[in-house]
This record gives structure tokens, sequence and C-alpha cells, in this order.
């Protein structure tokens, strides 16, 4: 399975729930079109939580191989989006872990001018959109998939708290204070991390 960088995913289609049915009875078609309509998403979060495209690409094709093994397990579209996403982001949280245990951390140097992934809103600054590229990536891994969960994929606090399997107040915890780090490095401040 290969990934590319991702666009603006389709989003579930009309015949998702058939779709999924249709998996769970071993319809590879319909497991195709799950994966086609997820794969962006799932595969952009990796990237952005981990920093690397091969790390990411990994991870993703990993969710899917899950997901396949565990498709009985999930019941709705809406569950799928959910499974999907807490399973990305655990694994890449936990490898990013296992990397700083092993003292392989990517450098941010080696991430210069592969901000592409990150395309700016229309108009947008891509220089600023690099910039703050760089700064999630010093977020420790658990604020940054909160972060990237509540802004790119647009889940409320509580979805997020069942996406990470964590208490609420800590999500909102993670949210505030990454929030306002963020905001501080923006304006330039010099704050210590």
């Amino acid at each position: 399975m290969e990934f590319t960088t991702p666009a603006i995913s389709p989003g579930p289609t009309a015949n998702e729930a058939a779709d999924l049915q249709r998996a769970r009875a071993g319809d590879r078609s319909a497991f195709r079109r799950l994966v086609l309509v997820h794969q962006d998403r799932v595969y952009s979060l990796a990237l952005r939580i981990t920093g690397h495209h091969a790390d990411a690409e990994e991870l993703a094709q990993d969710a899917f191989l899950k997901f396949h093994g565990a498709m009985a397990q999930v019941t709705s579209p809406a569950h799928l989006k959910h499974w999907l996403l807490r399973t990305v982001a655990h694994r890449a949280i936990d490898r990013l872990r296992q990397a700083a245990r092993q003292g392989r951390i990517l450098p941010l140097e080696a991430l210069e001018g592969r901000a592409e992934h990150l395309a700016p809103e229309p108009g947008g600054d891509p220089m600023a959109a690099a910039h703050l590229h760089r700064l999630l990536l010093k977020l420790q891994p658990d604020a940054r998939a909160v972060v990237l969960l509540h802004y790119q994929e647009d889940l409320d606090v509580s979805d997020i708290a069942m996406v990470l399997e964590m208490p609420v107040n800590t999500v909102k915890s993670h949210l505030r204070r990454s929030v306002e780090w963020l905001r501080a490095r923006c304006a330039g401040e010099e704050h210590g991390d």
C-alpha cells in the first residue's frame, strides 16, 4: 500500500455504512473503498505527529492492517473514524517514545524544506506553515496528538479524550498549554520550553 502526500480527504461516502457491512462479510472491494476514504486522514495525522514520511506511511499501513483484523468490532462509520484515529495516534506516540529511548529522534534541521505536506490555507504564508510545523514537532507526543486532533481533525475535547483514551481534563490541559506555547513562539516571545 503506498501513500501519497495527503490532499483534502473526500470524507465519508454515502455508502460507507454499507461498505463497512460488506467488508465485514469479506468483500475486498468494500474494504478497499473504506481505506480510500480514510487513508489521507490517517496518513496525515501520522505524518504530523511523527514528522517523518516513512514512519507515517508505515503507521498508516499498520492501522489499516489492524482494522482488517478488528473489523468485527467496528460498528459504524463514525466508530471506524475514531478507531483509526485512535490507533494511528497511539502507534505514532509509541513510535516517538521508542525513538527517544533509542536516541533516534530526527533532528529538526533534517525537516527543513520538507514542509510540503503542510499546505497553507489558500493565500496563506508557506513560511508560517513551515514554522508552525517545526514548532509542533517540539511538543511532547501526547500534546502534539491533542493539538492535531483538535485543529486538523476538528474533534472536540470529549472526542479527543475518547480517541486517545485520556481524561477530558488532561486533554484540556494539553490543548491550553500547547496553544499558549505555540502562540508565544509564533509571536516571537522567548519563554522557556
